[in-house]
């Protein structure tokens, strides 16, 4: 169950407001912290490490969101969902990432899965709008990640809001692993969210190679906003071989269908 304020004991007033402040928005990073308090950027680390170490928000690379028991609400029940095909997908797509990468990482169960395979990979720099992928990559590795501020949006822990696309317009990534809802008949990714499709192209225009990640459920599904085209992906990856109208459209963009 998660902390409320009930519990919050032994947290003082600056700690308080940082767990409302963290509450409200799902991400919240320490140098705007440290502004709204007028404190040194040390202090509120101090006070973010402390209130991580009582489990009432989880600590990040230069901020500090949600805990993993209050994003996870209602989410469980998509990792249910083809896990075996999932957990395949992303260890194949963990292999096309070679060590010291930067590396973007979308939303979305089929994400995690990569984020859980990359784990054993040397000198990656992550970035990612989704806690639930920051929390796993951190909870297994020490490499660098960096978490692209917003506002919490559903219950898949993704952050979402203006300041996300711009960030990362910031970032010279190498590959970026986009997941999707489903695909057109043209083959084109779709997803139902106008907030993170902005955010998935964003990250798909910011890489030097863009890998998209789906399982056979998303070969017959029909969201009606497009991602990006086939032309703009190096690979994508899935359970299954795709219908003959996406896997033309794919070779015919001339990117790699893997089927693992």
């Amino acid at each position: 169950m998660p902390n409320t304020p009930e519990t919050e004991t032994s947290v003082n007033i600056r700690q308080r407001d940082i767990l409302h402040i963290v509450r409200n928005q799902g991400f919240v990073t320490l140098d705007a912290l440290a502004e709204k308090f007028d404190v040194s950027t040390q202090t509120v680390r101090r006070d973010v490490i402390d209130l991580s170490k009582q489990g009432l928000l989880q600590r990040f690379h230069g901020g500090a969101g949600l805990p993993n028991n209050m994003v996870r609400l209602g989410h469980e029940q998509k990792n249910r969902l083809s896990p075996k095909a999932k957990q395949l997908i992303g260890e194949k797509t963990a292999q096309l990432i070679p060590n010291g990468s930067a590396v973007f990482l979308d939303v979305g169960t089929t994400a995690e899965a990569a984020a859980r395979a990359l784990g054993n990979h040397r000198n990656l720099r992550i970035v990612t709008n989704s806690l639930l992928c920051a929390s796993i990559v951190s909870a297994q590795s020490h490499l660098e990640i960096h978490v692209i501020g917003g506002i919490v949006h559903g219950n898949d822990g993704s952050l979402v809001g203006p300041e996300s696309g711009q960030s990362l317009r910031r970032f010279a990534l190498d590959y970026t692993i986009i997941g999707c809802s489903g695909l057109d008949e043209f083959g084109a990714p779709l997803d139902h969210d106008r907030q993170k499709v902005a955010i998935k192209h964003a990250a798909i225009h910011a890489a030097r190679h863009s890998i998209l990640i789906a399982d056979q459920s998303k070969f017959h599904a029909r969201p009606f906003m497009r991602i990006a085209e086939p032309t703009d992906f190096k690979s994508f990856v899935t359970d299954h071989t795709p219908p003959e109208h996406i896997a033309s459209a794919w070779h015919a963009a001339g990117a790699n269908i893997i089927v693992v």
